[in-house]
Formats: structure tokens, C-alpha cells, sequence
């Protein structure tokens, strides 16, 4: 195992407290198993991605790992290195950045399903779940760090080809199975970061012309040229996004690279150099949800989720578009500064479920009163840009106090901050009085100007009205219902 480097002058980073930096890089040169076949570049993947981390002039981490050879790249080996890596990491600023450049597998666990391993050097195939390390374990293990700043790198793959190797009948359940070979977003913190140089159903490339595997060259590369913001650092996600641009270009489409995040504000795992200024701003997204939709700013589209987009500073028109039918299923609007890093479902503000409470006055004929009024928005209940919300409420004299209750599918028509809003549903009533109780159900329809600023709190200033019937000792009555109201609530 190679001894820790000697620490480096610690620096500070503008806005965020720089701590100890340690990477623990694991590339194997060989395999036990038979069933195996060597790979060409992943000790070399491993020794220069050391040598770029420890280079002062980029990475000037303070500790680094270089697992490459014998003993120290097998099961126990690796474990016995992240045991070292856990006595060192001790602070919540630290970064701690896991590498590994090997074949990947998938194994059956608990209820049938496939998870996904990397194959060390005493790996076997045939005993997987045993022999081999799963991604979970490394997950696990990172999540009881105190660093919050953690990323990890699978640099392998569970195609069955190239750098993975799969068993028959696990090959034939792969076949069937969509997407990246993601880790649940349990596992997954304010400042996680995991990435996979390649989907479930792809092959992660070796290439004798750049004498790596494809996506940790791009990597290498983007210590030193990727900094997308022009901050003066080069940051995880932006070296991610360096490095799958890279890759993808380079197999012509068959390998894409994924990552799973979900980091507030800056990213705070810088890989080189130093912030030195306030970068562009971006906005982004790395979380499952949102896969495949394309990012629209002011008309124009950005690219596709997962990743991050540097857009100007100020006011945006924001849209996200739906893969299958280019339509858009989210909008919001930002004004962005220089510096700013933002999730665009924080942004966007969609699918936040909203509650409130709050009074307002009903007339219906003759008939009036102050009403209080409780409603739920459920924005994920309805497909497209549709929500749907949920009243109740009673007036405290109609000329008694009477209940009511509403289900309405409402949509923005002008989409941001502030929004104005319709809505078409229904709305039960039991209208009480002397000697009557009688049901009725009202055909509604809704308009409002909803505030949904920054942060957790809205407002709604609506009005409501329908048609309204219902009979009292055999008689019909029926009549025009408006209500006002003024509504303050969370969401969360």
C-alpha cells in the first residue's frame, strides 16, 4: 500500500473552509480468476489520477491511496484502506474522493434484485456476493464519514462486456433491466456525489489510442481545463460533466456517463485549483426524477438532465421538457447571479405540496357570510401542468354554518413567482338552516394570483364561483355562488 504523501500547506477556498483532502484510488493490474480478462489500463487509470490529485499546482491533496498491486487490491486490502481513509477523515470539511478503475458485476441480493459490485483482485464471479464489493458497502461506508464532501467513482461498467464480466442467468436478467446501474438515493447526501462511467446496458471503453479508460482520460483532462464556471477551481460536477461530454463524443453515443446528486448552493468538492472569483451561475439537476427531460432557458435548450447548464446572469424563463413529448412539464422563472448553483426543481418549485389556511366572504342570492377555508395543492396527483387542489371550509353563518368541501384541477396560465391560475372541478355543500339539511353538489370553477417566492412560504388571493342547487321541502332553489378568499400557507 503506498504510505500517505506528506501534508500540503492547508489554503482556504473562497466561501468554503478547506479541510484535509484524501483519495483512496483503487486500479488493479490483475485478476485471480481465470474467468477474468486482464484490463489493459486500470492500475495506470489509478497511478495518474494520483498523480493529478497530488500535483500541487491542481489537486494538492493532502493524503492519497494508490491501491494498484498484489494484496493491497484485494477484498480485504480495499477494506483494510477505507478503515485508514476512516481514521483520517475526521471533519466535516474534509474531502474524501473514492476511485475505482476495475471490472464491474452484478449479483442477486435480497428478493431477487441485481445489485451492482466492483470485482477486485480475488474477486470470483461465481461467488460474487462473498468475494466481491458492493457499491452499497462503499456507499455505507462513506455516509459514516464526517467529511460532507464525498464523491466516488465507478469507473466500470455491468454490460457484460468490456469492463464487466456476468454470469449467464444474471446476463439474462441484466437484459431486461433499464437505465444506470444506480445506487439507491438513500445513499446519496446534500454533498454525496456518485458517478458511474457508464449506463446499465453500456460498455465502459478502454482505448489504446488514449491509453486509458475513456472516461477517467477526459477526467484527467478536466483537472486541468474544466473549469466550466471560470471560478478558478474545477469542481466534481463540473469535472463530471467534462468528462461524459468526453466520453460520449469519443464512443459516438455508446457510453454515457451518469451521476446521482443532490448538492445546495456551490459545489463544494473541488478536485483542482482553488475559487478565486464568482463563477457563471448554473442550474442543474442529477437526480433520477428528471432523466432525459431537457433544460430550456428564455426559449432555448440547454441540453439534457442529469447535468448542469451555466446560464447568465439574471432574470430566466425556465422550462424542463419532456423527453417523449418535448412539452414542457415544469416552469418557473430565476433571477440568477454570478456564482449561483441551482437544483432547477428548487427553481421550477413544481412539485412542492402546499397547504393553507385562511378567511374570506361568500355570497350566494340573498344569503352571505365570512368563510374560513383549509386547501391542499397536490401538484404530482395529475398528469402534464395540471395540480390538484383540495378545499374545505364553513361558513360561520349562511344564514347558519354550513360545510363545504371542493376537488378542482387547476393550471398556471403564467408560470413564476407570482402566477395567475384557473381551475375547473366540483364542490360539495350540506347547507343547513331551520328545518333543512340539504346536500348539493356544485360544478366550480376557480381564478387566482398565487405568490410562490423563494423559500416556504405562498399566498393565494382567489375567487371561486358555480352554479349552485339544492332542495328545501320539495322545492328546488338554485343560484350563483361567489367566494373570496385570501390564503397564506407552507410547502414542503
Amino acid at each position: 500500500m503506498a504510505a500517505p504523501l506528506a501534508p500540503q500547506p492547508v489554503h482556504f477556498d473562497q466561501g468554503l473552509a478547506r479541510g484535509r483532502r484524501i483519495a483512496l484510488l483503487v486500479g488493479p493490474e490483475g485478476w485471480d480468476d481465470p474467468a477474468l480478462p486482464d484490463l489493459r489500463y486500470a492500475d495506470d487509470d489509478a497511478r495518474a489520477l494520483a498523480a493529478a490529485l497530488a500535483d500541487p499546482a491542481r489537486g494538492a491533496f493532502d493524503q492519497i491511496w494508490t491501491l494498484t498491486t498484489g494484496p493491497d487490491t484485494s477484498l480485504a486490502g480495499v477494506r483494510a484502506a477505507m478503515a485508514q481513509v476512516a481514521t483520517n477523515a475526521v471533519s466535516s470539511a474534509d474531502t474524501v474522493v473514492v476511485y475505482f478503475s476495475a471490472h464491474g458485476s452484478l449479483a442477486r441480493v435480497a428478493g431477487g434484485k441485481l445489485a451492482p459490485y466492483v470485482v477486485l483482485s480475488d474477486t470470483r464471479v461465481h461467488e460474487l456476493a462473498r468475494t466481491g464489493l458492493a457499491q452499497s458497502e462503499v456507499l455505507d461506508w462513506l455516509e459514516s464519514l464526517p467529511s460532507r464532501r464525498r464523491l466516488v467513482i465507478f469507473a466500470t461498467c455491468h454490460s457484460g462486456q468490456g469492463k464487466s464480466v456476468l454470469s449467464d442467468e444474471v446476463a439474462a436478467l441484466a437484459m431486461g433491466t433499464k437505465g444506470s446501474a444506480v445506487v439507491p438515493l438513500r445513499a446519496v447526501s446534500e454533498a454525496t456525489v456518485v458517478i458511474g462511467a457508464s449506463g446499465m446496458a453500456e460498455t465502459a471503453q478502454e482505448s489504446d489510442q488514449l491509453g486509458h479508460d475513456v472516461y477517467t482520460w477526459y477526467l484527467l483532462e478536466a483537472l486541468s481545463a474544466g473549469d466550466a464556471d471560470g471560478d478558478g477551481a474545477v469542481t466534481a460536477t463540473e469535472a463530471h460533466e467534462f468528462a461524459r461530454a468526453g466520453a460520449y463524443q469519443f464512443t459516438v453515443g455508446r457510453q454515457r456517463a451518469w451521476a446521482r446528486a443532490d448538492v445546495l448552493g456551490e459545489d463544494p468538492i473541488v478536485l483542482s485549483g482553488r475559487r478565486a472569483r464568482d463563477g457563471a451561475a448554473t442550474v442543474a439537476s442529477y437526480g433520477p426524477r428528471l432523466d432525459g427531460h431537457t433544460l430550456r432557458i428564455d426559449g432555448q435548450d440547454k441540453g439534457s438532465f442529469p447535468g448542469q447548464f451555466a446560464v447568465d446572469p439574471g432574470q430566466h424563463r425556465v422550462e424542463v421538457l419532456d423527453p417523449a413529448t418535448g412539452r414542457p412539464v415544469l416552469r418557473g422563472t430565476a433571477d440568477l447571479s454570478r456564482g449561483d448553483r441551482v437544483d432547477v426543481e428548487r427553481i421550477v418549485g413544481r412539485d412542492n405540496i402546499r397547504v393553507a389556511g385562511g378567511a374570506g366572504a361568500l355570497s350566494a342570492g340573498p344569503a352571505s357570510g365570512v368563510v374560513g377555508t383549509v386547501e391542499i395543492d397536490l401538484p404530482r396527483a395529475l398528469p402534464g401542468e395540471w395540480e390538484l387542489v383540495a378545499t374545505g371550509g364553513s361558513t360561520l353563518r349562511w344564514p347558519e354554518p354550513t360545510l363545504h368541501g371542493s376537488l378542482v384541477a387547476e393550471h398556471a396560465f403564467f408560470p413564476g413567482q407570482v402566477q395567475l391560475r384557473g381551475g375547473l372541478g366540483l364542490q360539495a355543500w350540506l347547507i343547513q338552516g331551520r328545518d333543512l339539511l340539504a346536500p348539493s353538489l356544485v360544478p366550480l370553477t376557480t381564478l387566482s394570483l398565487t405568490a410562490l417566492p423563494p423559500g416556504p412560504f405562498w399566498a393565494r388571493l382567489g375567487a371561486s364561483g358555480g352554479w349552485l342547487w339544492y332542495a328545501d321541502r320539495g322545492e328546488i332553489h338554485h343560484g350563483y355562488t361567489l367566494q373570496g378568499s385570501l390564503l397564506v400557507g407552507l410547502r414542503r
